[in-house]
């Protein structure tokens, strides 16, 4: 039986981790902060995009954040809104009559206040790992939205909510369109209707300060 060569299985598995860790899955991030930017903005004639800040388009506000390569952030900035409202309303008569004498009557109201509280604002989470040189980054996002219409008359105002979640890979550098909404523009077709909601195109970009 010929003895077991010891050195020679301990060189093999030095060898065995040595390529386990040139995996791309086992590679060292480069120890750095990216910055990942996030903007809603709006499509045009002509495919021109202007970024837009309006509430009551319920855009998304462009964010900003700061984190370190290969790590998780989020950013949550929202705020409740107290919105009154008439519960109930109620009206009494009371009259009062003699048989000698001439009659009375009065009438009072009373109302009923409620006060409800809605909350809108915006949630960004994401992780962003970036191996290097001109390779793109991998993003994992999810953003979340919500919104508060206009008051008209009694009624409460309409709430809206959003979700979305991607991962995606960025070119260093560029802004990537991630995600559409409204309707979308055929070439060459041009049309002038008034109540047409106007397409947003969520974006993203990732920049190595």
């Amino acid at each position: 039986m010929k003895p077991i060569n010891l050195q020679y299985f301990a060189l093999a598995g030095i060898m065995a981790l040595a390529a386990l860790a040139a995996l791309p899955g086992h590679a060292q991030l480069p120890k750095r902060d990216l910055i990942v930017q996030v903007r809603e903005v709006n499509v045009g004639e002509g495919g021109a995009y202007s970024v837009g800040t309006q509430v009551d388009k319920a855009l998304l506000a462009p964010q900003q954040l700061r984190v370190r390569n290969g790590e998780k952030a989020s950013l949550s900035v929202g705020r409740s809104m107290p919105v009154q409202r008439v519960e109930s309303a109620s009206v009494v008569n009371l009259s009062l009559s003699t048989s000698s004498g001439p009659s009375a009557s009065s009438s009072s109201a009373s109302v009923t206040n409620a006060v409800k509280w809605m909350d809108a604002g915006q949630e960004i989470k994401l992780q962003a790992q970036w191996p290097g040189a001109r390779q793109p980054v991998k993003v994992a996002l999810e953003i979340e939205s919500a919104s508060v219409q206009g008051q008209t008359g009694a009624d409460l105002p309409a709430q809206s909510s959003s979700r979305f979640a991607t991962t995606v890979s960025a070119p260093l550098g560029q802004w990537v369109s991630i995600a559409f909404t409204g309707p979308s523009r055929q070439s060459g077709v041009y049309g002038s209707e008034p109540g047409s909601d106007p397409r947003r195109v969520l974006q993203i970009r990732v920049l190595a300060p």
